[in-house]
């Protein structure tokens, strides 16, 4: 699946409709494309916007995400402009947001906060405490 966020078209796949969806914001493509492709191979639906502005776009014409990661440092509307403008307009109230950021600064709003670089376990760590695991059906134990 592709849309376009800000005029650049960005390609994701989905695993299944009923996966979590979990939407990154992360101006940097490396870091989205890799923290993608991870938590897609874990079953998840990610979808991907470039800053904070695009994000918003995003969310007014998508369904509502179960997570947000995001970032705090990026052009045109950075992660805490984004968490003020959530705040103040209500929206995504019960939706975990995490940041995931090199700043130091931890802004309200975010019910948790990952400082980069992060390794492939505290990030799946963090993601499965606010998400079942995509990979466990019905009756299934949970072993990650």
């Amino acid at each position: 699946m592709a849309f376009t966020c800000g005029g650049e078209r960005v390609e994701t796949c989905m695993s299944s409709v009923s996966a979590p969806l979990i939407l990154l914001i992360e101006d940097e493509e490396d870091i989205r494309d890799a923290v993608s492709t991870l938590l897609e191979m874990e079953g998840y639906r990610v979808e991907q916007c470039v800053h904070g502005e695009d994000a918003w776009a995003w969310l007014t014409c998508h369904e509502r995400p179960d997570l947000v990661l995001l970032d705090l440092m990026m052009p045109v509307m950075d992660g805490q402009s984004f968490l003020l403008r959530l705040s103040q307009e209500r929206l995504l109230v019960d939706v975990p947001i995490v940041v995931l950021s090199g700043s130091p600064f931890r802004p309200e709003g975010a019910v948790a906060y990952l400082r980069k670089p992060v390794s492939v376990s505290q990030l799946l760590e963090m993601v499965q405490r606010f998400l079942p695991s995509p990979k466990t059906g019905p009756g299934e134990p949970i072993t990650s």
